[in-house]
């Protein structure tokens, strides 16, 4: 036999032999313990989060946690969701393990998670420590701004070893920014006054660094009475009426519930009857997630129209 066919026997010999092998560590159970490898990320509250291999049972204890947890490509890991997660319409068959008066243990252990991912203004310090007595591992979700998003999802997914779908959620989400922050800037122009009304009795705001105030500045407007020492200040209309606002924005429902809203503001609103009104789909500017980028959308596109009407 030549040297070249007895290198090329011997090669297929050895490739035979690693196969048969592999299938005997997979029949035995070997092989995922010598591929299994810790995985570890950075969560909102600045703790290390370490699990001994990729998160394969994750619940989460927020509508916005399981969005963004689908968004990094658990959604095959997902075996539990707080109430009202409904995003997307796959999840809302899971067994609910939360509700908004925080977790209920009994589900939680039931359902056995490598990976809780929960809201860290919806989770209290003596929760989070009957958790970590418990042998739980928790991954705290805070985002405050569209990196902050981003940011989670790329974590999220280092946990559960799904970094690629991960990324590549991330990179098109950024995309979508960068094309909605361009639009912004190419119409150009003074900031227009925006006042986001969180509730109408009371009036309230979002005040601070909340997420909201970020998508107003970056499609052109100024956010009016935000800054206030509250995230969530009372506002009265007589100091709305000072600021002079050119939109106000409001989360109601599409449709009748939205009408309804701006008839009753128009007939009730005296000097303000006239600044024009546009509503935002609840649960995308409420939930800091991968659907805050159509927030934005929904934002620059109520902005942009007020600023065409005035040209």
């Amino acid at each position: 036999m030549k040297e070249a066919e007895t290198s090329q026997y011997l090669s297929a010999a050895i490739a035979k032999r690693l196969a048969w092998c592999i299938c005997l560590w997979v029949s035995f159970g070997v092989l995922p313990v010598l591929a299994a490898s810790p995985v570890t990320a950075i969560d909102d509250s600045g703790k290390h989060v370490t699990l001994p291999q990729a998160a394969k049972r994750v619940i989460t204890l927020a509508p916005h946690a399981a969005e963004l947890v689908v968004a990094a490509g658990g959604l095959a890991s997902l075996v539990g969701v707080s109430q009202g997660s409904d995003y997307p319409p796959s999840i809302v068959q899971l067994p609910r393990v939360a509700s908004y008066q925080g977790p209920d243990l009994e589900a939680v252990l039931t359902a056995n998670p490598s990976l809780i991912v929960a809201w860290g203004s919806g989770l209290s310090e003596e929760m989070r420590g009957r958790l970590a007595a418990l042998g739980l591992v928790v991954f705290i979700s805070e985002p405050r701004a569209l990196a902050d998003v981003l940011s989670n999802i790329t974590r999220l997914g280092q946990l559960m070893g799904t970094q690629a779908e991960a990324d590549k959620r991330v990179a098109a989400l950024a995309t979508r920014i960068d094309q909605l922050d361009s639009h912004s800037l190419t119409a150009g122009g003074e900031p227009l006054p925006v006042f986001f009304m969180l509730g109408d009795s009371p009036m309230t705001t979002l005040a601070g660094g909340h997420l909201v105030n970020e998508l107003i500045r970056r499609c052109g407007g100024e956010p009016l009475l935000a800054d206030a020492p509250t995230l969530v200040p009372q506002i009265r209309r007589e100091s709305l009426w000072l600021a002079k606002p050119r939109l106000i924005l409001h989360p109601v429902a599409a449709g009748s519930a939205r009408q309804r809203w701006k008839a009753e503001w128009r007939a009730g609103a005296g000097p303000l009857a006239s600044v024009a009104l546009a509503g935002l789909d609840p649960d995308l500017i409420s939930r800091p997630g991968p659907r805050s980028v159509e927030a934005m959308a929904e934002v620059c596109a109520a902005i942009a129209k007020v600023r065409a009407a005035s040209r």
